[in-house]
Order: structure tokens, then sequence, then C-alpha cells
């Protein structure tokens, strides 16, 4: 009976996060209602107060179990692919989400404002921020081997182009944004042959 209420409270808490994610970044992090959340979980509103002390502490959940998620396909991408399909990926799946899942660069966006505003939020964006930096690190490094010096430099920049070209996008649907990867892979690449 404990192992079904366990498994039972884990799916709760998955529902609960998972709800938050979509509406959080659909309405937004000062619209969306805790009750509208529970509603999208099909929870009762108290489940969310059981789990959460608050909607900060939720979207932080949100937040770390999004960026556990891409450690987890970082590592995979790692183990599976060779260099010059890790090297495509690398550039091809922030840019490919950002159509795909524009909703997750919304939220960042959402964070990153919260981060610089309120307190509570400070430690996750430099978390996010730090987890991001740390897994395309793993990935250039794993490219480049030795020909790049510094690689966490070089994944601080392409964190914060990714970052940016998805704002411009969501910002201006006319935006060229395959063109910007085709600039900012140049780039890349450039960097590999001049050190």
């Amino acid at each position: 009976m404990r192992k079904n209420s366990t498994l039972k409270n884990q799916d709760n808490r998955a529902q609960i996060v998972l709800a938050a994610y979509q509406l959080l970044a659909e309405k937004g992090y000062d619209s969306a209602t805790m009750k509208e959340i529970a509603g999208a979980a099909g929870v009762a509103p108290g489940l969310i107060h059981y789990y959460f002390e608050s909607k900060d502490q939720l979207l932080q959940e949100v937040l770390i179990e999004a960026g556990e998620r891409y450690v987890k396909e970082v590592e995979r991408w790692c183990n599976e692919l060779t260099k010059e399909q890790l090297q495509e990926v690398t550039f091809t799946e922030p840019k490919q989400r950002v159509t795909s899942e524009p909703e997750w660069f919304r939220l960042r966006c959402e964070l990153f404002a919260l981060g610089l505003r309120n307190s509570n939020f400070h430690n996750a964006t430099s978390l996010m921020l730090s987890t991001g930096r740390q897994c395309i690190a793993r990935l250039v490094r794993q490219i480049a081997g030795e020909a790049i010096a510094n690689p966490e430099a070089v994944a601080a920049v392409l964190l914060a182009s990714f970052d940016g070209l998805a704002l411009q996008k969501l910002a201006d649907p006319e935006f060229d944004l395959d063109s910007a990867y085709q600039v900012l892979t140049q780039m890349f690449v450039t960097q590999l042959k001049n050190q």
C-alpha cells in the first residue's frame, strides 16, 4: 500500500510541475495562479501547497527539472554521437527548440527578469545559467578537444547567443533565425581552426 501511495505522490508532483511549466510559460509568472495550475494538473489546489510552499518555489522546481532533463540529454549526446554529430546537435537543438518549444525560452526570459528584480529568484537564475554553461562547455570540450583553450568562456558566449537569438525570434517572428545560426556556427568553426 505504501508503494502505491509513494507512486501516486510522485505522479501528482510530476503532474503539478508539468502543468506549472505549461501555464507559467503561456501566461507568465504574475498571471498564472496556483488554482489554475491545480486545475490543469487535475489536483485539488491544497495539494500544490503540500508539495510547494509558494509559486516561487514551484517555478524554481520547474526550471530545475528542465535543467536536469537538459543535463541528461547532453550526457546521452556525448555518449552516443560522433564529434561531427555533436557539433551539429549543439547548434541545431537550441535553434529547433525556439520553434518547437518557444514556451521554454519565454519562461527562461521571465526568470532572467525575475532574477534581476526579485532576490527569491537570484539563486535559481544563477543555477540555471551555470548548468547551461557547464553542459555547453562539456559539448565544446568533446567537440574541440584541446583546440579551444577556454571552453568555459566559449560556452558562456554560446549560451548568451542561444538565449539572445531565441529572444529576438520570439519578439520578432520575421527575424531570420536560420541565417543568424549559420553565422554563429561559422564563428565557432573559425574559432576551432584558429586555435
